[in-house]
């Protein structure tokens, strides 16, 4: 049987019920966390026919819990069986079972019935189990996972039972308040995106009004924007020039649209000191342009009043990308990949000094919260994560760490932005196809299929789209209550 067709739909909206993670059910959702019986093997032979079967004797297997985030077994093969009762109410409804994740992959039975195999050891997935059911009585879940990579293996993250399309109903009613309420939000978001043939930059409300073009240059593509603290002006990149003339420069004007003075050439992915008065800027690694986010040297300082170019002490920057100004102004934080001794690390990195420190947090694209006290990144190409962070300690590091919103392949999350106020955050979300040897998340590189979000950042995945044209729409950032906008 394949996969369920809404697998990638249903696992969002399992979300809805997230306290059913404890091991609490509800009327449309039955976790299956307890009650299992585990056995694993270095063979298939054997247990791989006869396992699934209802009549099999699994007395001696070792009892386990289901725990997320946990490879808990080495062995090539790794069997598991459950008795659950689902119940009589569910009769004449559509019925799956979600799996959060099996390492490496899997082979799913249900009451002796192979209900299909999933390959993907970090993937969320999805099988109809309708035609098998027994509701009002005892069904038998089996499992094997294929430890065909190696390493720890197993069911790893949550499993449950649930009615798909009722949890799509509540899904629908929810999206429906969230965008009431999120459309009272009083900021704007600024973004890129591929208009007739050309990069521009637009804004748009989440009142559901049309997006408008900000400039409106079909010789330039403009990229990668930032607004202001007080939301009167927006820097960004722009790429001029064609072929080996190709250069990426950073610019500012005002928010609409007016004013337009470059900062440099040559240099990339600028942001805004905390009181406005300069835009840092990383440099580019080399003459000849290049899409690659981290091919950069050094960080430069611009002063808007005098126009002048100062350098970041640390002479031995490099490989750094998305650059971020902490709100005390004292730091910068950024992704560095392949520089500084660093294999792949966010970094802490002193404002006017030379101190450097690894956050250890995997991912990248790191964004500091209004308050300074919160700092938000892509922990994957599927989870955008917050933590807090207190600069001030010795070895600063991130705890109390939170998946804000989560994605399932082939829609990767990046881009995160905080709201002004701190409550909101926009992102940008899209199928994972390359272009021209490149992931669609790199400044420049076209993303068919692409859309600009917005999330409460109090709550997890709670979220909505708010440009749906697919038009390559990426790196949003907001702008404040009260700014001239167009």
């Amino acid at each position: 049987m394949r996969p369920f067709a809404s697998a990638i739909v249903a696992a969002s909206l399992l979300a809805l019920l997230a306290p059913a993670h404890a091991g609490s059910a509800t009327p449309h959702w039955m976790p299956l966390a307890k009650g299992w019986r585990v056995k694993p093997a270095a063979a298939a032979a054997g247990l791989g026919q006869q396992f699934f079967r209802t009549d099999f004797d699994d007395a001696a297997w070792e009892a386990t819990e289901i725990k997320e985030e946990e490879d808990p077994y080495n062995a090539r093969y790794i069997f598991y069986r459950t008795w659950v009762e689902l119940p009589g109410a569910w009769a004449g409804k559509t019925i799956s079972i979600v799996f959060g994740g099996v390492d490496d992959d899997a082979v799913v039975y249900v009451n002796g019935k192979k209900m299909g195999d999933h390959k993907g050891w970090n993937e969320e997935f999805t099988f109809d189990i309708t035609a098998v059911a027994r509701c009002g009585e005892r069904n038998l879940v089996a499992v094997v996972a294929d430890n065909s990579g190696g390493g720890g293996a197993g069911i790893w993250r949550p499993v449950s039972l649930a009615l798909t399309e009722e949890i799509a109903k509540m899904k629908t009613a929810q999206e429906a308040a969230s965008r009431a309420e999120f459309a009272k939000i009083p900021h704007r978001i600024v973004y890129e995106t591929w208009h007739e043939s050309n990069w521009e930059l637009f804004t748009v409300g989440t009142d559901g009004s049309p997006p408008v073009n900000l400039t409106r240059t079909p010789d330039a593509h403009e990229l990668y924007p930032h607004v202001s603290p007080d939301g009167a002006r927006v820097c960004f990149v722009v790429d001029e020039g064609e072929g080996d003339k190709k250069v990426r420069n950073v610019y500012y004007m005002n928010l609409d649209g007016t004013g337009r003075t470059r900062v440099g050439t040559n240099i990339r992915q600028p942001c805004w000191s905390p009181d406005g008065s300069a835009i840092a800027y990383l440099g580019g690694e080399y003459e000849k342009f290049a899409y690659l986010d981290f091919a950069t040297r050094g960080i430069g300082i611009y002063e808007l009043k005098t126009g002048q170019h100062r350098p970041h002490p640390n002479k031995s920057i490099h490989h750094l990308y998305n650059l971020c100004w902490t709100p005390d102004g004292r730091w910068f934080v950024a992704t560095v990949h392949a520089g500084m001794g660093f294999k792949h690390a966010i970094l802490a990195i002193e404002a006017d000094g030379m101190k450097v420190h690894n956050l250890h947090i995997p991912g990248c694209r790191p964004d500091m919260s209004p308050d300074g006290r919160t700092i938000a990144w892509g922990a994957s190409d599927w989870a955008l994560r917050a933590g807090e962070l207190d600069l001030s300690a010795p070895e600063p590091r991130v705890t109390n760490i939170r998946t804000l919103v989560s994605s399932t392949k082939p829609l990767k999350i990046y881009h995160l932005d905080w709201s002004p106020d701190g409550k909101h955050i926009a992102f940008s979300r899209g199928p994972s196809k390359k272009r021209m040897g490149h992931v669609p998340e790199i400044v420049g590189i076209r993303a068919d299929g692409w859309n600009i979000c917005v999330a409460d950042a109090t709550a997890k995945d709670r979220w909505i789209a708010l440009t749906t044209d697919g038009h390559s729409n990426k790196e949003p950032d907001w702008a404040p209550a009260g700014s001239k906008n167009p």
